[in-house]
């Protein structure tokens, strides 16, 4: 008699098949948006990862739960490219590092805040992952500067967030066309 453990099922295989389809489409995905900087319709995320639309909408129940797969790769990306170093106590130097590390950050979110844009308004997890973006970036500022702060620390900290922020980055590389080595 067989051991029931050691064969593979059919179970199995619809099993291992729907993984590498959820795979494909994050995949696809994350393709289609970082090189378009748009939002693919799900025939074209569909058609790049090799399966029907239906097993789109199987494998992912509703657009956050893909925009969840995708953030979660996205983040793991970005934290592999920038070292959190603790501040030197040198205002300058500090800033400068701080605007070199999100420069990185924020060119490659770029494609992806452009695509989920117009998706924020409708998508809880969308303005949960930007305030959480705003705070660990905010919290990364004030660690550096409030030591250096007299009386006017918190006006100062206000206009330093919104000039670093990715608002500011958006435009100056988007709207006013500077180049990100600048």
């Amino acid at each position: 008699m067989r051991d029931a453990k050691k064969q593979p099922t059919e179970a199995d295989g619809r099993v291992r098949r729907g993984a590498r389809n959820h795979e494909a489409i994050a995949e696809a995905m994350y393709e289609l948006v970082r090189t378009t900087h748009a939002p693919p319709t799900m025939d074209e995320v569909a058609r790049r990862a090799g399966v029907g639309t239906r097993t789109v909408f199987r494998q992912f129940q509703d657009l956050d739960s893909l925009y969840r797969t995708i953030n979660e790769r996205l983040l793991r990306e970005i934290m592999s490219r920038v070292s959190l170093t603790p501040p030197s106590g040198d205002l300058e130097a500090d800033l400068r590092t701080l605007a070199q590390r999100r420069a990185q950050i924020f060119e490659h979110m770029m494609p992806f805040r452009h695509a989920t844009r117009g998706l924020r308004h409708t998508s809880a997890f969308l303005r949960e992952q930007d305030a959480r973006l705003v705070q660990m970036l905010r919290a990364m500022l004030e660690t550096i500067v409030r030591p250096h702060l007299g009386e006017d620390a918190q006006s100062t900290l206000e206009v330093l967030d919104v000039l670093m922020s990715f608002e500011a980055w958006d435009r100056l590389r988007d709207t006013q066309k500077v180049s990100a080595k600048a």
